[in-house]
């Protein structure tokens, strides 16, 4: 195949817009087309219908996100690397990292968070990644954030919250990781897995917002509104309900800023997995000014604390020495949703399930914590062969659905708790892709456009 010539940021924005306009003409919007690795979005704009042949009318008055694929061919060497103590992270040190951490990025990232309509990637040096466009109105990226859905969590997931809950997340990449994927995707239709190794000192954010409104769920008092082009948590949540339901239509849907991630390359403090995940999460009670100020720490993460995962059922289990968490700090409804064994996990990333039974054939009555940062982002390789919770299905059902899981503490159960380098895969035989969750699904979506056979996951999984 002849080598492929990236169009320019300019050229990618007017396409951006030509799209836009061609909508508004009309009163049907398609989708994004899924041989184009270059699109912004979805193809669904936030418009009103109108009568056959009558121009659509515009919903949204801001400004639309347009993504950012001008990959440095190279970067300055890290500098957050030269404002922490160069030694493999404790318990005790995790603290300072985590808060240090956070300031390094305030300058290009707080307006992200505070106000997202005035932020844009292209002026802060942050990059987005190809092969995401591809869906319909409840997946690919959408247009006015560049957002990505997550999961539709049943009423009383959250004590205290009866409605439906569902998650809208940011996923950005810094100049060094850029350059990296400068070179996995320098022909977009055949990826060079070969070079899925981030820098060292690369950094990958995530930030996520939820449906519920303050009067719904008063933990999100406060917090900055985002607006997405989305069908609405209830609408989702009964569809998700009904087998074969038609995907219910766009709207557009307020959410509130609750979560805050940065996951870091650093081999030195966390030199049995190579990453650090630090997760903030939005406390009303918190000092400060803006939402940015209230994202507290949750937590991090460096290791999967494999020794205490093989204990024997039954065990007391000694406390985590890969983990550490902000007990004193962090709000309740998010110490409530932690990974298993007390793991890292974030609020809306879906630690624990329902209607669980073992693949020894017993049923879980409750909720079982299934899931970490860790256990979940181990899982990138490509092709996908492994379940991102320990289960022997490659796909699962929304939750509250019947759930298949290993045993925890079986041998089966730890092959998603061991501390692995990030190019030592999961699965015998497949390619590692270094903890990333969006490298692989992109790399599917590439391969099933160029003919080839794709193992990619379930898009219900893509910001998990």
């Amino acid at each position: 195949m002849p080598t492929i010539a990236w169009p320019s940021g300019a050229v990618r924005r007017l396409r951006h817009w030509a799209a836009l306009l061609s909508v508004c003409a009309t009163t049907t919007a398609t989708t994004a087309l899924a041989a184009d690795p270059f699109a912004a979005n979805n193809g669904l704009y936030p418009v009103a219908t109108a009568a056959p042949g009558q121009p659509a009318r515009l919903l949204w008055n801001g400004p639309l996100r347009v993504s950012n694929f001008d990959y440095p061919a190279d970067a300055p060497p890290s500098d957050w690397l030269t404002k922490v103590p160069r030694q493999a992270l404790t318990v005790s040190s995790a603290p300072e990292y985590v808060r240090r951490l956070k300031a390094h990025v305030e300058p290009s990232l707080r307006r992200l968070i505070e106000d997202p309509s005035g932020w844009s990637p292209q002026a802060t040096g942050w990059y987005d990644m190809p092969w995401q466009a591809d869906g319909d109105a409840a997946s690919g990226r959408e247009a006015i954030l560049g957002s990505y859905s997550g999961q539709v969590l049943a009423p009383g997931t959250f004590p205290g919250l009866d409605v439906p809950l569902q998650n809208h997340t940011v996923i950005y990449y810094d100049r060094l990781s850029a350059t990296m994927l400068k070179r996995l995707w320098a022909n977009p239709y055949r990826p060079n897995l070969g070079v899925v190794d981030f820098p060292e000192g690369a950094m990958v954010i995530k930030a996520g917002a939820v449906t519920p409104t303050p009067e719904q769920w008063p933990v999100v008092a406060g917090s900055t509104q985002w607006h997405v082009w989305r069908p609405s948590a209830q609408a989702a949540y009964e569809a998700s309900r009904q087998p074969g339901a038609p995907v219910p239509p766009p709207q557009l849907v307020p959410l509130r800023v609750l979560q805050f991630d940065i996951i870091v390359k650093d081999s030195v403090a966390a030199p049995q997995t190579g990453w650090v995940f630090a997760t903030y999460v939005y406390h009303a009670q918190a000092p400060g000014k803006g939402t940015w100020d209230k994202l507290v720490p949750l937590g991090a993460q460096w290791g999967n604390d494999p020794k205490i995962a093989a204990l024997p059922p039954g065990v007391p289990l000694p406390p985590l020495t890969e983990t550490w968490i902000n007990r004193e700090g962090a709000p309740a409804y998010a110490l409530e949703q932690l990974g298993w064994g007390g793991r890292l996990s974030g609020p809306i990333d879906v630690a624990k399930r329902h209607g669980v039974i073992y693949t020894d054939g017993q049923p879980r009555s409750g909720t079982q914590r299934a899931s970490s940062c860790m256990s979940c982002h181990g899982t990138a390789q490509s092709p996908f062969m492994a379940n991102l919770y320990p289960s022997p299905n490659r796909a699962f059902p929304p939750d509250g659905g019947t759930f298949l899981l290993y045993p925890p503490g079986s041998t089966d159960w730890n092959r998603w708790f061991q501390n692995r380098s990030g190019r030592t895969p999961q699965t015998p035989g497949a390619v590692a892709l270094d903890y990333d969750m969006l490298i692989m699904f992109a790399v599917g979506a590439a391969e099933a456009a160029a003919g080839g056979l794709s193992h990619t996951a379930p898009r219900r999984l893509r910001v998990h």
